[in-house]
């Protein structure tokens, strides 16, 4: 966990890193234990916080757990990933794409892609030149043959 946190600051840059990712709050899995690790940033300072949620209490995440929900649309359990076409970092993007492009009622129907870019255009900047985009609304895929159309 602690390299995907690494590659999220790269990504990122430390200032803006820093800005939107003060805290990381998760479950007790084996792969968040190193705690102080993962506080930890490229620069060997501390650059966040981690905090865990009480055990079998899954709604101390917030709305974590519908994103997760989301993912499984396109990444059922117990199924390959492979098999479905996530085999590089560009596949990957391409789920976060249309996930983060679909419209959530809380944000007004708006995607937290379009909440991002308004509030938060540092951040949306970073996402962008990383290869994140948004999908138009009517091309927008939940599916698991989402990898299979690229």
């Amino acid at each position: 966990m602690k390299n995907g946190v690494d590659t999220l600051e790269n990504i990122l840059g430390n200032d803006v890193f820093r800005k939107y990712v003060n805290v990381l709050l998760t479950d007790r899995g084996s792969e968040f234990y190193a705690a102080k690790d993962m506080e930890t940033g490229v620069d060997s300072t501390t650059c966040t916080r981690v905090f865990y949620c009480d055990p079998m209490q899954s709604g101390q995440k917030g709305s974590i757990e519908n994103n997760h929900i989301q993912l499984r649309y396109i990444l059922p359990k117990q199924t390959d990933l492979v098999s479905l076409g996530l085999n590089d970092q560009d596949a990957l993007n391409l789920i976060l794409n249309h996930l983060n492009s679909a419209p959530v009622e809380k944000f007004g129907g708006k995607s937290p892609l379009e909440v991002a870019s308004f509030m938060y255009h540092d951040l949306y900047e970073r996402l962008i030149s990383y290869g994140i985009k948004e999908i138009e609304k009517d091309r927008i895929v939940l599916k698991p043959c989402l990898l299979k159309n690229r």
